[in-house]
């Protein structure tokens, strides 16, 4: 039983840290589910919108990218990095609240951690998407 709550101690670190690493793609996640959804919804089949939410992240990232290089002001890059925080800030509110409702019974603590969780996770893609600078 010991090497069970290890486990599950483990199995949450690791998907919290994973949570973190990949933070910043949550808005291009979401672009291509919106994309590929709207082309499945149009009876294109689920190779066009499998191939239209591939398409849609790519250019998605491309242009952001681009977008920080050349952009002078602050308030731009600014602006890019909110973009890109506030869906991460969404995915993170969700998942910490995930871990919190299977540890913690109904209460007032698992909001304030899930916001302190979606905090975090926000202000990690923040950092994540201002530190891909070229």
């Amino acid at each position: 039983m010991l090497i069970g709550f290890a486990l599950i101690i483990v199995a949450v670190f690791l998907c919290c840290a994973l949570l973190f690493r990949l933070s910043i793609y949550a808005l291009p996640l979401f672009v291509a589910f919106l994309a590929g959804s709207a082309t499945y919804r149009t009876d294109s089949g689920i190779l066009a919108a499998l191939a239209a939410a591939a398409i849609s992240a790519i250019i998605l990232l491309a242009a952001a990218r681009l977008a920080l290089a050349f952009a002078k002001s602050d308030l731009t890059r600014a602006a890019i990095g909110l973009a890109f925080a506030a869906p991460a800030a969404i995915a993170g509110y969700l998942a910490v609240h995930g871990i919190v409702a299977a540890t913690m019974p109904p209460s007032a603590w698992q909001h304030a951690f899930s916001l302190l969780g979606a905090a975090t996770i926000a202000a990690a893609s923040w950092t994540q998407s201002n530190r891909a600078r070229p």
